[in-house]
């Protein structure tokens, strides 16, 4: 028995942590018209659309390597559909939702490999890690988008919940403050 398996709670926690960020990318796309996904404000300097694909690119991307062994963040889908049509993004992140909500306990605790480019000169290296660390990692990136998505929306004069782009730590500490 995996350490993972011996605290399903903890590892649920995960799942769900990384299943949430996914649900607040979904409904703030569901504010959303087509035109205002691909919109990017002056002021904001970015569309919500390259956050979306740069985040189901990462969650892909630790899925994949969940089955392979091999994790790598750099490899990534640019342009594309994800980027263009909203309807596409919605579907796509359903998709890797369910395929995150399936990761089960000893998933988790199934060692990876972490490629990452390290400068300019393209020089990768290679680390250890587990499944379940690199899916925390995955979901604490995507609210750090949200953080970036949320103003860009409100540019556009979408109302989005207060609570998005927060990290749990920072809504744990504002609801005891």
């Amino acid at each position: 028995m995996t350490p993972w398996e011996e605290d399903e709670e903890r590892a649920a926690g995960v799942v769900g942590y990384a299943t949430a960020q996914l649900g607040h990318t979904r409904e703030l796309l569901g504010m959303l018209s087509d035109a205002q996904y691909v919109c990017r404000p002056h002021e904001a300097g970015s569309c919500v659309a390259g956050h979306v694909r740069h985040c189901v690119d990462h969650y892909t991307a630790i899925l994949a390597g969940a089955g392979g062994g091999t994790v790598d963040y750099d490899r990534r889908q640019r342009g594309g559909v994800l980027e263009t049509d909203r309807g596409a993004a919605l579907a796509r992140l359903a998709d890797v939702s369910a395929r995150v909500a399936a990761v089960t306990p000893a998933d988790l605790d199934r060692p990876v490999d972490v490629l990452s480019v390290v400068d300019a000169a393209g020089t990768v290296v290679r680390t250890r890690s587990t499944v379940g660390r690199e899916l925390l990692f995955v979901a604490h990136h995507a609210v750090h988008h949200l953080a970036v998505m949320v103003p860009v929306a409100r540019a556009l004069g979408v109302a989005v919940p207060v609570e998005f782009g927060y990290a749990p730590a920072t809504l744990a500490y504002l609801r005891r403050a």
